[in-house]
């Protein structure tokens, strides 16, 4: 029983080091540390950046709209990238939907919106920014 006391709290740590050794290789072999520019939220941030330049310093409200509001596919509307895209543009506020004359769109590379824009908005102008990412202005129908 004495040799089990002894033993225990040397084993104990010997297993704590091979855990901390074991996830120190993880991290390391991911390379995460290496380039944060790798890392989701950032890459979005590299993307919208472009788009939040283009938008006029007057403009406090913005539209959103995404393919889900296209009407031919069943895709949800996805508050993530939503909420995401709010973080990213603000100060200016998003509000779902065509209302505002400046609208962010964010729609699959693969997804043909420009019908649906011009039933909805009649005359507009349009900027891609790669990332799937449409800045709108709606001149009037």
């Amino acid at each position: 029983m004495k040799s089990i006391r002894n033993f225990a709290p040397i084993t104990l740590a010997i297993l704590s080091i091979v855990m901390a050794a074991y996830q120190f290789i993880q991290v390391f072999s991911s390379a995460e540390w290496k380039n944060p520019s790798a890392e989701m939220v950032t890459k979005w941030e590299n993307q919208v950046q472009a788009l939040r330049e283009a938008l006029p310093s007057d403009v406090h409200r913005a539209g959103y709209v995404d393919q889900s509001m296209l009407g031919e596919n069943s895709i949800p509307f996805d508050a993530n990238e939503f909420q995401l895209m709010q973080y990213s543009v603000a100060p200016v506020v998003l509000k779902i939907g065509i209302g505002e004359a400046w609208i962010i769109g964010n729609f699959d590379n693969d997804v043909d919106f420009r019908p649906w824009l011009d039933k909805k908005l009649g005359r507009y102008d349009i900027q891609s920014f790669g990332f799937g990412l449409h800045l709108i202005h709606k001149l009037g129908k």
